[in-house]
């Protein structure tokens, strides 16, 4: 692998087998983001997982993903752009293969945790890498269309690759199969990927930044997913609450005064920026939170497969990929506060859909609101990511790009903890006071109102089979009141975009009046 100062030579065309080595480890870290949905029942009855547990496998992925992600961007100026990605992929690849084989739940969310630190720094080298490698702009456009292709892609294919796999092998193999691939990408870089000098090798980065935003997320989401069991007003979830906001507004405090931040907070005077970002974590946390619970209810209550749980989420996906196709006429047509406000709209009708489904549903009856969902969204995310970078000056689009997807992240994990926790809270309540399940002996009444899994499993055994209607019903309790806080989150959303996001001229004298 030879070390280069420059831009790669364009008559090289390994370029574009260096650019599909990019794509298809963006890929395998955008997949990771919804592989493991589908698979939640699975891994929750072989570890005997706990609903709190369930939720932690998939925030603690997203939590590291968010908050190195911010550091992340200063990596690949400091250590290289090569040698962030190669570490990127690395610690992404054994960390896979960690998660593959544990035995228990806390190994499998320390593996996670790790793994979404290699996604954070191998997602923005890729991006950077491109950059020196495609200086032609007719080329530099085709190679970045490749690279959203392949994040897009990676999205949509994790559903249905997770029931693929779990038809034929356990639940591990969701996971070790980026181990084949992240070895693959790791080959292509000596074979491929050129050794581009550090930037900026002398400024050091923010670790303490990093800790506060990262410790406070996790504090914040432990008290989130835990209030179900412990009681949102006991002591333990009061004053761990309490600490979560006090280090997220150490961390404020602290880039307000460190001399080079993670999160440059004077972005957020933009006020089209300030809001398009707000609106884009709010959607990304809603539809994370959404697909965890729907991949659990196709299993758990509609007696899905795998497999078939894996198709049955792929209309949306590609309700997603029309929405995006139809962006930017539609931001042509309307201007982007327009298409905003409808890109929002069909995401509360989605959302409000699938919130007011009877307890006698069926897919068909979902499907309507999944679609709603998945078109508003895909014509929003691209809308919105266009008033974030149309809003800054050149010199800061790099960190609002950074923010803009580090924001998505931490939707994507509070959307998780709360609607998993609204969700987890109806369910409990729901099932105490059915007199069946006070009947239990207090080991497996625990079991029951703890696990979802377990439950179901437990009505296996004909001497438990009336409590199987009594958990869907629960459970689809709990879903519609995840889900309707959602639908009225957005709809909040759509109000405060109407009243503070800046009409097209507004917007244009921001952009001038920007220095």
């Amino acid at each position: 692998m030879s070390r280069i100062d420059e831009a790669a030579d364009p008559a090289d065309k390994r370029r574009w087998l260096g650019l599909l080595v990019l794509s298809l480890a963006l890929f395998m870290a955008s997949m990771d983001n919804t592989i493991l949905n589908v698979a939640l029942p699975s891994l929750a009855r072989d570890l005997r997982a706990t609903n709190d547990q369930l939720q932690w496998t998939v925030d603690a992925y997203q939590v590291t993903y968010a908050g190195f992600l911010l550091v992340a961007g200063s990596l690949v100026d400091r250590w290289g752009r090569t040698r962030t990605f190669t570490a990127g992929v690395i610690a992404f690849g054994i960390c896979s293969l960690g998660a593959g084989l544990s035995g228990n739940t806390s190994l499998l969310i320390l593996a996670r945790a790790v793994t979404g630190v290699g996604a954070a720094l191998l997602t923005p080298s890729t991006l950077a890498l491109i950059s020196v490698l495609f200086r032609k702009p007719t080329e530099r456009t085709t190679a970045f269309a490749i690279w959203s292709a392949a994040n897009g892609a990676g999205a949509a294919v994790g559903p249905l690759l997770s029931g693929a796999l779990l038809a034929h092998f356990r639940w591990g193999a969701i996971f070790l199969i980026n181990v084949p691939v992240a070895a693959l990408c790791l080959i292509g870089v000596f074979l491929f990927i050129p050794q581009v000098a550090p930037e900026r090798a002398d400024e050091s980065t923010d670790w303490l930044g990093a800790a506060l935003s990262i410790g406070g997320l996790c504090v914040l989401c432990w008290a989130v997913i835990s209030a179900p069991g412990l009681g949102i007003a006991s002591p333990p979830i009061i004053v761990t609450f309490l600490a979560g906001l006090g280090l997220m507004a150490a961390f404020v405090w602290w880039q307000g005064r460190v001399r080079e931040p993670i999160l440059r907070l004077s972005l957020f005077g933009h006020r089209t920026f300030a809001v398009s970002v707000a609106v884009s974590g709010l959607v990304t946390g809603g539809g994370a939170g959404a697909l965890f619970v729907l991949t659990q209810l196709l299993q758990y209550v509609l007696g899905f497969t795998p497999w078939q749980s894996g198709l049955a989420i792929m209309p949306v996906a590609l309700t997603m990929l029309i929405g995006a196709v139809i962006a930017p006429k539609a931001l042509r047509a309307l201007g982007i506060k327009r298409a905003v406000l409808g890109g929002l709209l069909l995401v509360t009708l989605g959302f409000a859909w699938l919130a007011a489904t009877p307890n006698e549903e069926s897919f068909a009856q979902l499907l309507p609101g999944a679609l709603f969902f998945g078109l508003g969204a895909g014509v929003l995310m691209p809308a919105a990511t266009q008033a974030v970078m149309d809003s800054l000056p050149s010199e800061s689009e790099g960190a609002g790009s950074a923010t803009n997807s580090a924001l998505m992240q931490v939707g994507s994990a509070m959307g998780v903890a709360i609607i998993g926790s609204l969700l987890a809270a109806r369910y409990r309540g729901a099932m105490q006071t059915e007199p069946l399940v006070a009947a239990l002996d207090p080991q497996t009444r625990d079991g029951v109102l703890a696990s979802v899994a377990q439950a179901v499993d437990l009505t296996l055994d004909p001497r438990y089979a009336d409590l199987l209607p009594l958990v869907k019903q629960s459970f689809v309790s709990g879903m519609r009141i995840g889900l309707g806080a959602s639908a009225v989150a957005v709809a909040a959303a759509t109000v405060a975009v109407i009243v503070f996001f800046p009409s097209e001229q507004d917007r244009r004298r921001e952009q001038v009046s920007t220095p």
